[in-house]
């Protein structure tokens, strides 16, 4: 395998990411400040359309950056699950450092886990819909073993931690959900790969379908530009997008 080339690859894949981020940042501005263009231009878009295209590219934001951060989260929690430790203080010790530290990472998947579920509700569409069932089903499963250790499912499919609970619980089921290859942790964390994907793919769909151009050079960095705004909102340069049947929205 060649090391410099992975790395590369992976840097090019980073600076992508960021770079549509940024672009993203650049169409919310825009598209906020449009409001207070001349009145000689002549708009189609109502205000509250103009509120939910913004509303739904930071949702979509969002979802990639949080989908992201619970494999990352979970990853850092299979570590845990491999550790061993010896029957001295020095073992105890590390024990509990890493059932506190594995306590953080279970709070901040939760959290993540909220903000992917919440915003897959509220965009809707099919994708997004089969997503949020599929989340659901992976939690069904394992609901009366994350009750015991302090985790209860919200009527609206929501995670909530009882802190105390969690903390008390026997550090062995902890691992069994979170820190285990196979898990409910990990399960969660595979979905999230392909649901930080779409919403990767639906942010640069999205860009497109509301005029803007983004044109990576080989540095990964990016020149946005708005097209076809000399009618307003009435016209957009789509390019290939208009007959893009992989929309998640």
């Amino acid at each position: 395998m060649n090391i410099n080339s992975t790395r590369n690859s992976l840097l090019r894949a980073r600076n992508l990411k960021s770079a549509r981020r940024s672009r993203v940042s650049q169409i919310l501005g825009s598209r906020i400040s449009g409001s207070s263009s001349s009145s000689s231009t002549k708009r189609t878009t109502s205000p509250s359309t103009s509120l939910t295209q913004t509303n739904k590219l930071a949702m979509y934001e969002k979802m990639e950056k949080s989908a992201n951060s619970i494999q990352a989260n979970v990853e850092a929690m299979l570590k845990i699950g491999k550790m061993s430790y010896t029957d001295d203080e020095t073992g105890k010790q590390a024990q509990e450092n890493d059932k506190n530290n594995l306590i953080k990472d279970i709070k901040d998947f939760v959290s993540d886990f909220n903000e992917v579920y919440s915003d897959l509700a509220d965009i809707g569409g099919v994708a997004n819909t089969a997503f949020k069932k599929t989340l659901n089903s992976i939690v069904s499963a394992n609901k009366n073993a994350l009750k015991e250790i302090g985790i209860t499912v919200s009527n609206s499919g929501e995670l909530t931690i009882d802190e105390k609970t969690l903390t008390d619980a026997d550090f062995d089921k902890v691992k069994e959900l979170f820190a285990k290859e196979g898990s409910f942790a990990d399960k969660i964390s595979t979905k999230m790969e392909s649901i930080e994907s779409a919403a990767a793919n639906s942010l640069t769909t999205l860009s497109k379908l509301y005029g803007a151009t983004s044109t990576y050079n080989k540095y990964g960095t990016s020149n946005s530009y708005f097209n076809g705004y000399n009618s307003g909102y009435s016209y957009y340069n789509y390019g290939n997008y208009g007959n893009n049947s992989g929309w998640y929205f």
